[in-house]
């Protein structure tokens, strides 16, 4: 078990830990502390399904440390003029958008040809994951269908399955807000 101390070389590390030996990580992310690994991992990802007992058929959201590295992942110029302002105005306020996926992303992270990502409100976070090079996902602490874990030492008790841990600060119980923008309409799912 590794647990190391948030910082962006830190996270850094750990993004490329987990691509490199397909294995998921433990991090605070701007909102709650989540289970993740990086989107070049599918072995990792799946792992993830595994451990928190969740439907296959409920993609994990994933984080990007800028709207380049959004690219990598969504179709941003799918968007309508009005919720592409709605996506520029909002990024940076909690929030988890379900945008049209590209292409080229494995179906693992989307449904319905769709993709949740959000760019965190965490300066370090973001640096971390655009040194990293890829986006990675991150899902709520908890087995699927429970309360969300946000303190690190009952986390690393409960989900002892997984080796590689961050410890640092989070917005306590708070979940992100969820709209789907990917239509006409700007819909708020949560």
């Amino acid at each position: 078990m590794l647990v190391l101390k948030e910082n962006i070389d830190n996270l850094a590390e750990v993004f490329n830990i987990s691509a490199r030996e397909n294995i998921p990580l433990i991090f605070p992310t701007d909102t709650i502390y989540g289970i993740g690994a990086s989107i070049s991992s599918i072995l990792a990802n799946q792992e993830i399904y595994k451990i928190k007992k969740r439907p296959e058929h409920k993609p994990f959201p994933i984080l990007a440390g800028s709207f380049e590295q959004a690219e990598l992942i969504a179709d941003f110029k799918s968007l309508n003029s009005t919720n592409y302002k709605f996506i520029c105005e909002n990024y940076n306020k909690y929030i988890t958008f379900i945008i049209k996926a590209n292409e080229s992303l494995p179906d693992i992270f989307k449904k319905d040809n769709k993709v949740a990502v959000r760019i965190p409100n965490k300066k370090i976070l973001c640096k971390a994951l655009l040194l990293h090079g890829f986006p990675v996902s991150a899902t709520s602490v908890n087995e699927s269908g429970q309360n969300f874990l946000n303190n690190i030492s009952y986390i690393i008790r409960d989900f002892d399955k997984i080796k590689l841990f961050i410890e640092g600060y989070t917005i306590q119980n708070i979940s992100s807000s969820i709209y789907d923008i990917s239509g006409e309409n700007i819909v708020k799912i949560r």
